[in-house]
C-alpha cells in the first residue's frame, strides 16, 4: 500500500479532511505537515521509502495525531519509534544521511582544535579510557540548534565550528565532548533506548571539573548567535 493511500485511510478514520502525501529528500530525518483549511499536505523522509508497511502505519497514526492535535491510539506509534531507533534502518539509510549531511566536515582535524585529541583526553580523564571512538566531526550548523550531538545509530558524534576557536577555552569544548560522551556511554548495550537528560544524567554532568565555567561560556555563545540572526 502506498504512503499516500495509508494516509487517507487512518485520516478517513481519524475524521480528518483530506490529505495528500509523499515522500521527500530531507537531509535530517523529519517530517512536515500543513493544512490549507481544507486539505492536509504531509512531507515523510524518504528516509523511510523502504520501511515495512506496518511501520508507515505507525508514521501515519503518530503524524495524524500530532498534526490534529488528537491523542495516538496506545501502542500505534511504537512500531515507527522503535524503527527508527534501529539498525535495520540507518543500514541503509546511513550513507544517504552522510552523503546529504553538508554542514558535517566528518574529520575531527578543525582549523585550531583536534577532536581525536580531545576525545583521548576526556575519555581518559572521566572515563577511565573504557570509550571506543565514535566517528567524530565538526559540524557548522547554528550554535541556536545546538552545540554537538551524538547519533547512536551511526555511531557520529559531532561538535559545532563555534568552539573550533582559540578565542573559547579548550574546557568548553571538552565539557560538550563529555557531555555527548555521557549519551554514548549510557547508550551501549541498551537496544532502541533514548538516554535523554534525567536527573541521573544531570549528576554526573556536573561532575565535569569546570562545569559551571563551561555552561557559563556556552550559554554565551547561543546568546551571540541569537544577537547576529537578530
Amino acid at each position: 500500500m502506498s504512503l499516500h493511500h495509508s494516509f487517507q485511510r487512518i485520516a478517513t478514520e481519524l475524521g480528518m479532511d483530506p490529505v495528500n502525501a509523499r515522500f521527500f529528500p530531507y537531509s535530517e530525518l523529519k517530517h512536515t505537515w500543513r493544512y490549507d483549511g481544507s486539505q492536509w499536505e504531509f512531507k515523510v523522509s524518504d528516509y523511510l521509502e523502504s520501511a515495512p508497511e506496518e511501520v508507515i502505519d505507525s508514521l501515519v497514526w503518530h503524524l495524524l495525531s500530532r498534526a490534529s492535535a488528537l491523542r495516538c491510539p496506545d501502542g500505534r506509534a511504537s512500531p515507527y519509534i522503535e524503527y527508527v531507533r534501529s539498525p535495520e534502518l540507518w543500514r541503509e539509510a546511513g550513507p544517504k544521511y552522510l552523503a546529504r549531511a553538508k554542514t558535517l566536515s566528518m574529520e575531527p582535524m578543525g582549523k585550531h582544535r583536534d577532536l581525536q585529541t580531545v576525545f583521548d583526553y576526556v575519555n581518559s580523564t572521566y572515563f577511565s579510557g573504557g570509550l571506543k571512538a565514535p566517528a567524530l566531526s565538526w559540524t557548522s550548523e547554528s550554535p541556536r540548534r545546538r552545540l554537538g550531538y551524538y547519533f547512536e545509530q551511526l555511531d557520529l558524534l559531532a561538535v559545532n565550528r563555534a568552539l573550533d576557536s582559540e578565542s573559547v577555552p579548550r574546557y568548553v569544548l571538552e565539557f560538550v565532548m563529555y557531555h555527548e560522551l555521557l549519551h554514548h556511554a549510557d547508550r551501549r548495550g541498551r537496544s532502541h533506548r533514548t538516554v535523554r537528560h534525567t536527573k541521573a544524567f544531570r549528576e554526573r554532568e556536573r561532575a565535569f571539573s569546570t562545569y559551571s565555567e563551561a555552561e557559563a561560556w556556552l550559554r554565551r555563545i547561543v546568546a551571540q548567535a541569537r544577537r547576529k540572526r537578530g
